[in-house]
């Protein structure tokens, strides 16, 4: 079914589109911050489902050309999907933890979005009622909105030492061969105001992402500036997916990140790290790919984010015939790029030794697409909101060699939008400099990294 289109000139900026539509229910801002593709705005759900896939009727139709990349659901997959993939003494039913704010798969339907791509804002959707009542919402609310102050205020985090002694304990296990690597995490909690597309723009002043969200989900809401590709497909089958491993903080100047960047892709350690989990991966991806199709499509290198340096890496596939979105997300759900390996066993571990459940909190986010392809990013820099409370979470992965110090240091630099440069009250600094202007040094404008990292690239 042909899908209708409209263009509106309206200035093409996400932010300002999401203003307009704040009001409105269930706003969902898919935002492309480091400008690499369209970003995607869309208010006034048709349905919501709550399961892996949403719409299994749907099909894949590469027919329906580049209008067919507009998100036709926009949702969450939160870690607590498929915890059980644990063995059942560490079942969900039995985990004594309080409930996360987010603990199952929602999607929300529209029949139209907004993309803004460059200088251009264009409608999108399956229904042209409702492309005509966007149109309206989108002009009326432009007429009167304007940014809004957004207030974070950190409350708790747990100590450095708790972190660290979690740490010790994996290594202890790693020692003995139970696993060779978990990926560990601590909780920082936070009191917000603010509408979510302000927190989600306050944030952006210091971590501009490809994966940048805000989502208003009613009683939770989401937002997101997460540098990782957890899930793409496309909709000739191709299946992509980057784990992010390894991390250091950005330096006082362009000396001194290249210095960083160089140190983080030698290190033996972060080399180690991220070779193990694409190994995980790929072995996920061959339960549903085509046989021989998985590829290592881009090496592991360094990729420079407004705060922080990643170590990263682009495995592709082509998902099996008579396979399709649920069993895809079956297997790739949770990533082994947060978990660890083997999968299962440091799913298990991360149950023991962390003190708080995930939640959304290393699932993913995205949109099911008009044409029945999966933009997903992974979420990580990714606070959920509810009832003016937020829960970020910051980790890394162990393997034998991690230092806890070091560890426990990594997880203030993947804070520091939430903090600031000199950190939260009471812990040191993340870093000795200020956050950099949101620049990209180690990745070339137009790279296939920065192409296949934006929503409906």
């Amino acid at each position: 079914m042909p899908l209708c289109r409209k263009s509106l000139d309206l200035h093409a900026d996400p932010l300002a589109v999401a203003r307009a539509l704040a009001d409105r229910p269930g706003l969902s801002l898919l935002w492309s911050a480091r400008g690499g593709g369209p970003s995607y705005v869309a208010s006034d759900p048709i349905d919501e489902v709550s399961a892996l896939d949403p719409e299994p009727s749907l099909e894949l139709d590469p027919a329906l050309g580049a209008a067919g990349r507009a998100p036709r659901w926009i949702g969450v997959l939160p870690y607590e999907a498929c915890r059980s993939l644990e063995r059942p003494r560490w079942t969900r039913s039995s985990d004594p933890r309080p409930a996360p704010h987010v603990d199952r798969p929602l999607w929300r339907r529209y029949a139209a979005v907004a993309k803004i791509a460059g200088d251009s804002v264009e409608l999108v959707g399956d229904d042209a009622g409702a492309v005509r009542g966007l149109a309206r919402r989108v002009r009326a609310g432009l007429a009167s909105a304007r940014p809004a102050p957004a207030k974070l205020e950190l409350v708790r985090v747990e100590s450095a030492a708790r972190h660290a002694a979690r740490i010790k304990q994996a290594l202890s296990l790693i020692a003995q061969g139970d696993l060779y690597q978990v990926n560990l995490a601590r909780r920082f909690e936070l009191a917000a105001t603010g509408h979510p597309v302000n927190v989600l723009e306050t944030l952006s002043r210091r971590a501009a992402a490809p994966y940048a969200a805000a989502l208003c989900l009613g009683a939770v809401d989401v937002v997101s500036t997460s540098p990782e590709l957890f899930l793409a497909l496309e909709p000739d089958r191709r299946v992509l997916t980057a784990p992010i491993k390894g991390t250091r903080p950005r330096g006082g100047s362009a000396a001194e990140d290249a210095a960083l960047c160089r140190e983080l892709d030698a290190d033996p350690k972060e080399r180690a790290e991220l070779a193990m989990i694409l190994d995980v991966e790929r072995n996920d991806l061959g339960r549903v790919a085509r046989t021989g199709s998985v590829k290592l499509l881009e090496p592991p290198h360094v990729d420079t984010h407004p705060s922080v340096h990643h170590r990263v890496a682009l495995l592709g596939a082509v998902l099996g015939q008579g396979l399709g979105r649920r069993e895809l997300l079956a297997a790739m759900l949770p990533s082994g790029s947060v978990t660890g390996a083997p999968k299962v066993r440091a799913m298990e571990v991360i149950f023991g030794l962390e003190p708080h459940r995930r939640g959304l909190y290393t699932g993913a986010f995205g949109a099911l697409r008009q044409d029945g392809g999966l933009s997903l990013g992974m979420a990580i820099r990714t606070l959920t909101l509810a009832d003016g409370r937020g829960h970020y979470f910051a980790g890394g992965g162990i393997v034998a060699d991690s230092d806890p110090a070091r560890e426990v240091e990594e997880t203030l630099w993947k804070a520091l939008q939430i903090t600031g440069p000199s950190g939260p009250a009471g812990l040191p600094s993340a870093s000795g400099s200020p956050p950099q202007p949101s620049r990209n040094w180690a990745v070339s404008p137009g790279s296939a990294s920065e192409r296949d990292w934006t929503y409906g690239s």
